[in-house]
């Protein structure tokens, strides 16, 4: 009986809510269970602590920065509750925000503990009072800054770079793609910048570093920021409590995410992994999936995982000395802004696993100077990858440097960041093998001598070893034999003798340096060592072996390379032939100094004599040529004479200042290319100044003709 009545009942009740129990959407469930619990549950039930619980479980099953806040929290967190106008802001304190101090030699040091919205007026202020101070450089701090208000670091960052930049991108499912663009003169958009950056530099102080970096604006020195680049939206309920919900992510003017991977990853590991990262690297292996490029110099960077430094910087300690360095270098900050990070690669070693170089010049006359251990690719040696900078104090340097896995055995070079004429050959280029350990490197006259680390250890003995007794025997021989000129020619017999001497000592050094590669040929350096003589040094069986067993990308790279320049020396010649006198001129395409888009058949006039004056903002003789130019241009010109100077300069502001500095009256092209371009192939120009006279049918009249004779030879053309 008892059965039956609950049977009776259950059934009552389910067809009583039928109507609730036929939900439409998933999320219906939730207020259905909240229906039964109030309406249905066996006992009384007090619903508010459960669905505190749930809203808590609920956020933490989104992103690590959506969050549930309870009344008290959200009271507690007033100054977060404004919504989208403070969508980077941890916390609003009212104390200033900004500390300052002038350093030595001119360089202003700023520390920002946070965005605030009096931040941008503090830092005028305390700008100005550096300037009247001398302040000619500056350092920018931003360590363990939080974050703060979005529209305050944003308009920092305008501070910096010019009306029109774009400053940040933000974009989400339910949000359209929205830009930040500068909009003011910047009371810093000149002079030498470093910031300094850690893995507690969040949010809107990410956005802020990122935009300054993406535009080759600063150098940022310090330890991979947090990876923040979600916004959040704070939305209230009516009991006080508030939702934060990440609604949109920042992206870089270049187009990067700033925010690191969390999917798959607890809170607590999301928010420790910054404890890690002397472990697990610069930046997640998954970030370097997508490469991205600076905006002005076009350094590769990436993105996915905070703002990576240009030079890593272990200890925070060491970090304002670095950038003081930095600023002092003209060289070195100029390299950091042009090449590409060391600290973008996928991981860094353990800090017991760093190579630990300490060494001694040959003479006091590099006190104060600055050294540089670098690393070149062995193929494309123009490209550079910067690692340290170190000054020479009473002829002894010493550097701590964390080597990228990828370049683990591989061939560095330690030089002087600025040569001077009394410097020795063996300071040009010391050569080590960045490996972790402790490395003693004493430079002396005839070359490096390394000890310390095994590896090093032995690549000294045997190779620079065999090298330096190289240098020393050539030295020798070269010196007994212009001994013997001193009070006569040499014979045919001593000069043969001479030869076969000098080829021996040759063959002799090649046999030592390939039977060192031949024992160490699986080692990354051994394939690097090896392309840097011609293959064709070797001898034929060294070479095959070499040839079978060293890194075989690097070995297509190098036959890549070399059919590419007989290419271009084939087609080189043909142009020196093609652009002789009496052929037709060659296209030429490129801008106009305000980024018009020209042709040369768009500026040349037929029947007019066209002098085409290639030229460059560095070439001296260039800058000295153009006053006869000018002369000739206004004589000439109103009879028909046209001047067009096609600059070989790569960098637009270069080639603008040196317009504005000559005031050219005559048609300005460039495609800013430099020898790089296509233009010095097409008209086989080796050297500048070169000019080319055009006839009125814009055929070549003359080629390469200065002074007296081109004026003479636009005289005949012009048929005066």
């Amino acid at each position: 009986m008892t059965r039956r009545i609950l049977l009776i009942l259950l059934m009552t009740a389910m067809c009583h809510h039928a109507g609730l129990f036929a939900q439409n959407k998933p999320e219906e469930k939730i207020s259905m269970t909240f229906y039964a619990l109030r309406n249905m549950y066996v006992d009384s039930v007090y619903v508010s602590p459960l669905v505190e619980q749930q809203m808590m479980i609920l956020m933490q099953c989104l992103d690590p920065h959506s969050e549930y806040l309870t009344p008290e929290q959200a009271r507690a967190n007033e100054d977060m509750l404004l919504g989208p106008s403070a969508q980077g802001f941890i916390s609003a304190p009212t104390e200033k925000s900004i500390s300052a101090i002038l350093l030595d030699k001119g360089i202003g040091y700023i520390d920002i503990d946070y965005f605030v919205q009096s931040t941008i007026d503090e830092f005028h202020q305390v700008v100005d009072s550096l300037r009247k101070k001398g302040m000619k450089s500056l350092v920018l701090d931003i360590r363990d800054n939080p974050g703060g208000f979005f529209d305050s670091a944003l308009g920092m960052a305008d501070e910096f770079l010019p009306v029109g930049s774009l400053l940040v991108k933000t974009e989400g499912k339910h949000q359209p793609l929205s830009e930040v663009k500068a909009q003011i003169k910047g009371i810093w958009e000149q002079g030498k910048l470093v910031v300094l950056i850690n893995e507690q530099t969040m949010s809107a102080a990410e956005i802020f570093a990122g935009a300054l970096q993406d535009w080759d604006r600063a150098v940022l020195v310090g330890r991979r920021t947090f990876g923040k680049g979600l916004i959040q939206e704070t939305l209230p309920f009516s009991d006080g409590s508030a939702i934060r919900l990440s609604v949109a992510r920042y992206s870089t003017p270049s187009g990067r995410s700033i925010q690191k991977p969390y999917k798959g990853r607890s809170r607590d590991a999301y928010f420790n992994e910054v404890n890690q990262r002397s472990a697990t690297g610069a930046l997640p292996a998954e970030a370097k999936q997508k490469a991205y490029e600076t905006l002005v110099n076009h350094r590769t960077i990436y993105g996915g995982g905070g703002i990576a430094p240009d030079l890593f910087v272990a200890s925070d300690d060491e970090m304002l000395a670095k950038a003081v360095e930095i600023i002092k270098d003209n060289r070195r900050y100029k390299q950091l802004l042009t090449t590409t990070s060391t600290a973008t690669w996928t991981s860094f070693q353990q800090p017991n696993a760093m190579l630990r170089l300490s060494g001694t010049m040959p003479d006091h006359s590099y006190d104060g100077r600055y050294l540089v251990l670098e690393h070149h690719h062995p193929v494309y040696f123009d490209q550079v990858t910067i690692l340290d900078s170190v000054q020479v104090n009473d002829r002894k340097f010493k550097m701590s440097v964390m080597i990228p896995d990828s370049l683990h055995h591989t061939i560095g070079q330690l030089r002087m960041s600025k040569s001077a004429p009394t410097d020795l050959p063996s300071t040009f280029g010391a050569q080590m093998i960045l490996t972790p350990g402790a490395i003693q490197a004493d430079i002396d006259s005839t070359g490096v001598t390394l000890s310390g680390e095994n590896l090093n250890r032995q690549f000294s003995d045997q190779i620079l070893q065999a090298e330096r007794q190289w240098r020393i025997s050539q030295f020798a021989l070269n010196g007994h034999y212009n001994s013997l000129q001193q009070g006569r020619a040499l014979t045919d017999e001593e000069n043969k003798e001479r030869q076969q001497k000098l080829d021996a000592i040759n063959t002799q050094f090649m046999a030592a340096y390939s039977d060192h590669l031949r024992k160490n040929i699986s080692e990354p350096y051994a394939s690097e060592l090896l392309f840097r003589y011609p293959l064709d040094r070797y001898a034929a069986s060294d070479r095959a072996f070499l040839s079978e067993h060293c890194n075989q990308s690097l070995l297509s790279q190098m036959r890549q390379k070399e059919e590419a320049r007989k290419q271009r020396a084939n087609y080189f010649q043909q142009s020196q032939k093609a652009t002789g006198v009496g052929a037709h001129y060659r296209e030429i395409i490129g801008e106009a100094p305000d980024g018009t888009p020209l042709k040369l058949t768009q500026l040349i006039q037929p029947g007019h004599v066209t002098l085409l004056d290639f030229w460059a903002s560095w070439c001296v003789p260039c800058q000295q040529e153009i006053p006869f130019l000018k002369e000739l241009y206004e004589k000439y010109h109103p009879k028909g004479f046209d001047i067009i100077s096609i600059s070989l300069d790569k960098t637009k502001a270069a080639w603008l200042k040196a317009l504005e500095r000559n005031d050219m009256p005559w048609t300005q092209i460039s495609d800013l290319k430099a020898w790089d371009g296509p233009v010095t192939q097409d008209y086989g120009i080796q050297a500048i100044p070169y000019v080319l006279l055009l006839d009125k049918q814009g055929n070549i009249a003359l080629k390469n003709l200065h002074d007296k004779l081109l004026e003479t030879a636009i005289k005949e053309q012009l048929a005066m």
